[in-house]
């Protein structure tokens, strides 16, 4: 049967475990429990609980069950309630108005009589008018009284704040929705600055307010502030359901500042929500804000794009039917807007009036903002980060308060309102700029952070950047590529969009069914592509299956070039893979030499030949296309000179063939590649001045000479520690990519962003641009490149300490690691997300990968052998470390068999310079002594404790002896054995006596151990 100790245990239980529906369900069990038993102190006490979990757990509806109950019990018997019951009952009150109001099949009348009902338990109480008149506006705003919630935020404004008041970051809220509403957006900027500010805060604040705060901060013409405020709030609200109202404002934020991609990303992210809406009210602004961005999506011309995820179906609080993946944008834009004006009609038969519709159709229709910063480039795609936001007015008033001198404030201040010097009441805190002015001091600061530069203050010229035309299939892709080979310095921005495209869109045909005449021209693309999506072994593969071909059309020469691609790919596989290049420095040196060698002497015998003939021309611009991958071989092997040389081949080359053979002016093309090869060999001044010298050859500069000019400049800066110039360099070597369209080599210059944004320390900015690069490279099916985001996300999140993203991204890197062979670094990674599981108290998760990381180890090796054995040991103790000692008494039967796995995993292994059995096998202990103590099982833990202090000291290792000191001496003070628990203490002294261990924490643990005992 169950006892009141098994209720109060669950009670306990679900308390640590945190709100949602699977603890709601376990405290309605407990309910159950309690009416059984007929226990009426915990027939109260599971039914607050309940009522709580309820209202914090997205299910705010069901709380008025347990609330009535329990508010029916306090009116028979207010004897039963102690004070802190009565102070939750107010708190419960007050929320079963506003989930009243919130929905409109509870009709105006019952409305009604709940506030009624408030005002005289609240009165009766002696409690202040302050809650009660708070309620009364919000639920106004929700009848479509809109004079009346002015009315009420008047008496509001006029009362003291008590204890049953919001908390100083929420309470302002009431006001910001009312000048949300009523489109007074300046009045909403100046209720919410003390939270905007920092002032205040709580578990909800600031994001809730930020996000209600979006338009009104948009609408006063503070664009920056808004957007300074979703980039915060967003990351904030992202994985909690709870928070579909705030997601509403920044959806509609997103489609009134036109990004749209944005806007569908978040979209379709979080659609699943409409499901779990608390309220009708919720759903209502859900839908508007989801309709906004459809809307924008459908006005830019993607309305036949198919929404890609499944719209869901439910009948909470209106039928939503559901719509399919494959349902196009402006269907569903269709639907959804339909749904929202037939769900705001309901509110109107309700409240006999049409004010939520008239509200919808305003909103529906709002244009959109010209916020977006002018991109240098004209085509107004641009990467944008955190800016000094604009001034922020002085806070508004939200309660009484009396100054300094006694006195009451005036009738203007409670209204809201400042009067001027000459006494006239005016809208609170007036812009000193207006919204034009704003916008254009924006662009201005924009142009000159992305023109900034090294050793001057000069703008660079504008890219001469036209978006490149559309491929519209394979045949298309080979031809124009054909095209670009036929060219030196083929790599124009078309040559980039085309491989961009093959790479992005599969366009290719089989092999076996390529053009008849292109077949290694098509397996150089096909290679080119895998390049460019990071696949360089099976780029290389693809190279030496045309090989032939290119070596029976140009001779030695073509399989020179395919050797000297596939010698490249390599090099940069290497890297990838975090594999040391020195091994094979000095043969692919050897190898790269050979073959520059034999094509430069070609070159030599073509410029020599009086009259070129169109195949010795053909060979001219391959040998010199060769040369210029050499070049960047060389350069990775850091054989600057030999670079340099193949260089001025080329040129050489390059003067030997009509000037309409060449990709740009060739001058221009072989300065960037000498400025390449001298930065990164190490003379990065004479580079960074060569680079910054081509991009100021002409009025307009090409955006490949850019894209690699910013490049190497963002590279340079970083190494030298100038993190806010790579941060401009690579911020515009984005914007040229995004700008005209090639997806892949956006995402590099993206992650070289956010990388440089990470070495500033300004991880906010670093998280949004990475997830921005990996959203890109997912959706090109770019595995490497996710991986390589996947892993910098994860130590982003790390320094950010979001405990989920680091979990989410560690766990995806581990997969793809896996799927690639690489166990050793999936079984790193996976230990990164069990760590991230077991701070979020996800303890059996964590035990679970941990385990998953074990399995990984390579046990043929003795340190395979080790990790295996230690990461079983982590498994062990995560699996222990449960949210109440019954729960984790429960699984130490499962502990133990973990732990002698462990132990028999490093069993066999033998002692060596490096490395002491001892110590190993005291480490064990020292764990197992944890996790007995963890589970209650102090008496014997004490052993284990002395094995693993004898098992430390082998090594002569005080520092961790210390640690399995410090757990004896806690394990007797638990155990009331002052004596033993004293002696322990003075066993850590005695090890750690000598001066260079003072401050150690073990001696600040048995201080604190002593005064307890004293």
């Amino acid at each position: 049967m169950t006892t009141r100790e098994d209720i109060l245990e669950r009670l306990a239980y679900a308390d640590a475990l945190g709100h949602g529906p699977q603890t709601s369900a376990l405290i309605a069990e407990a309910v159950s429990w309690a009416d059984a038993l007929g226990d009426e102190d915990l027939r109260i006490a599971t039914r607050l609980a309940l009522t709580e979990a309820y209202q914090q757990g997205n299910e705010a509806w069901k709380a008025l069950s347990p609330f009535a109950w329990n508010l029916g019990r306090y009116q028979r018997r207010p004897e039963a309630f102690d004070s802190a019951q009565v102070r939750t009952l107010h708190w419960h009150f007050k929320w079963a108005v506003a989930v009243a109001g919130a929905n409109p099949k509870v009709s105006k009348d019952k409305v009604r009589q709940l506030e009624a009902s408030l005002e005289e338990f609240y009165r009766a109480e002696g409690a202040s008018m302050h809650v009660v008149h708070g309620e009364r506006a919000s639920v106004a705003g929700l009848l479509g009284l809109e004079e009346e919630a002015a009315e009420e935020l008047a008496a509001w404004r006029a009362t003291h704040r008590d204890e049953n008041a919001d908390c100083e970051g929420c309470d302002p809220m009431r006001q910001v929705a009312f000048a949300y509403r009523t489109e007074a957006w300046e009045l909403a900027v100046a209720t919410a600055v003390p939270v905007l500010t920092g002032a205040v805060s709580c578990s909800v604040q600031p994001q809730t307010t930020q996000s209600l705060a979006l338009l009104p901060l948009l609408a006063s013409g503070r664009p920056r502030a808004a957007w300074e405020a979703h980039l915060r709030s967003y990351r904030e609200i992202r994985r909690s359901p709870k928070a579909l109202i705030s997601l509403a404002y920044h959806l509609e934020y997103l489609a009134l500042v036109g990004r749209v991609d944005r806007g569908l990303e978040i979209l379709r992210r979080h659609l699943s929500w409409l499901a779990q809406a608390e309220s009708a009210y919720v759903l209502l602004s859900a839908l508007r804000g989801m309709s906004l961005v459809l809307r924008e999506a459908e006005r830019a011309g993607r309305g036949e794009e198919a929404l890609g995820v499944e719209v869901p179906s439910a009948d909470l609080w209106y039928p939503l039917p559901g719509l399919e993946a494959s349902t196009t944008i402006s269907r569903v834009y269709a639907e959804m807007t339909g749904w929202a004006r037939r769900l705001a009609q309901q509110f109107d038969v309700r409240n006999g009036n049409s004010t939520i519709s008239d509200h919808l159709e305003r909103s529906l229709v709002r244009a959109a903002f010209d916020a977006a910063p002018g991109a240098v480039h004209g085509l107004g795609v641009e990467v944008d980060l955190l800016e000094p936001s604009e001034e922020l007015p002085e806070p508004a008033q939200t309660s009484l308060t009396v100054d300094e001198d006694g006195a009451a404030p005036d009738v203007a201040s409670l209204l809201g309102l400042v009067t001027d010097d000459n006494g006239l009441v005016q809208e609170h805190a007036p812009r000193t700029t207006s919204p034009s002015q704003e916008a254009a001091g924006r662009r201005a600061r924009a142009g000159r952070t992305a023109t900034s530069h090294q050793g001057g203050d000069e703008p660079f010229p504008l890219v001469d950047l036209v978006r490149p035309r559309p491929v519209r299939n394979g045949e298309e892709a080979v031809r124009r590529y054909v095209d670009h080979r036929r060219t030196i310095g083929s790599s124009t921005m078309d040559y980039w969009y085309v491989v961009d495209q093959v790479a992005t869109r599969d366009l290719l045909p089989p092999i076996g069914e390529e053009i008849p005449g292109l077949e290694y021209h098509t397996g150089l693309l096909r290679a080119a592509a895998m390049t460019c999506r990071t696949e360089m072994d099976e780029a290389i593969a693809e190279r030496l299956r045309i090989r032939p071909l290119i070596e029976l059309a140009f001779g030695p020469l073509g399989a020179h070039y395919v050797d000297l691609l596939n010698l490249d790919n390599e090099i940069t596989a290497d890297s990838i893979a975090e594999r040391s290049q020195d091994p094979e420095r000095d043969r692919r040196l050897q190898r790269a030499t050979s073959l520059i060698g034999q094509i430069e002497a070609q070159v030599e015998d073509l410029v020599s030949t009086e009259l070129l003939d169109p195949g010795g021309t053909d060979s001219l611009v391959l040998a010199a296309d060769a040369l210029l991958v050499g070049a960047s071989v060389l350069t990775d092997l850091h054989a600057k000179d030999e670079a340099l040389g193949a260089i001025q081949v080329v040129a050489r080359a390059a003067d030997a063939v009509p000037e309409d053979r060449h990709a740009e002016r060739m001058d221009d093309i072989l300065d960037m590649a000498r400025a390449e090869v001298l930065a990164e060999c190490g003379d990065v001044y004479d580079g960074c001045l060569l680079a910054e010298e081509v991009m100021r050859r002409h009025e307009k500069v090409s955006p490949v000479l850019a894209a690699r000019g910013r490049r190497l400049l963002g590279i340079s800066s970083m190494e030298v520690g100038q993190f806010d110039e790579a941060i401009a360099q690579f911020r515009e070597q984005a914007n040229i990519m995004l700008a005209a369209g090639i997806t892949l080599y956006a995402v590099a210059s993206l992650l070289s962003l956010g990388s440089a944004l990470e070495a500033s320390e300004r991880y906010l900015e670093s998280a949004e641009i990475l997830e921005s690069a990996l959203s890109l490279a997912q959706r090109s099916g770019a595995e490497s490149i996710a991986l390589y985001l996947h892993r910098l996300l994860a130590q982003t999140g790390m320094a950010m300490g979001e405990e989920e993203s680091v979990a989410e991204h560690s766990l995806a890197a581990a997969r793809i690691l896996q799927d690639q062979g690489r166990r050793a670094l999936a079984a790193e990674y996976l230990s990164h997300a069990a760590m991230a599981a077991s701070n979020l108290k996800d303890n059996v998760r964590a035990a679970d990968l941990f385990r998953q990381a074990a399995d990984l180890e390579d046990t043929r090796t003795d340190q395979g052998c080790l990790d295996r054995g230690r990461a079983l040991r982590r498994s062990a103790r995560a699996l222990v470390d449960d949210l109440t000692l019954p729960m984790a008494r429960g699984r130490l039967d499962e502990a133990r068999e973990i732990m002698e796995e462990a132990r028999q995993a490093f069993a066999g292994v033998a002692d060596t310079e490096g490395y002491s059995s001892a110590w190993e096998i005291g480490d064990w202990h020292d764990d197992m002594a944890w996790i007995l103590w963890r589970t209650g099982q102090n008496w014997q833990a004490v052993q284990h404790c002395e094995s693993a202090y004898d098992g430390y000291m082998d090594t002569e290792d005080r520092d961790s002896a210390s640690r399995a000191l410090c757990m004896l001496a806690r394990l007797h003070a638990e155990r009331g054995e002052r004596d033993e628990a004293l002696a322990a203490c003075a066993r850590v002294r005695d090890l750690l006596g000598e001066p260079h261990w003072d401050g150690h924490d073990a001696l600040e643990f048995v201080a604190s151990i002593e005064e307890t005992l004293r």
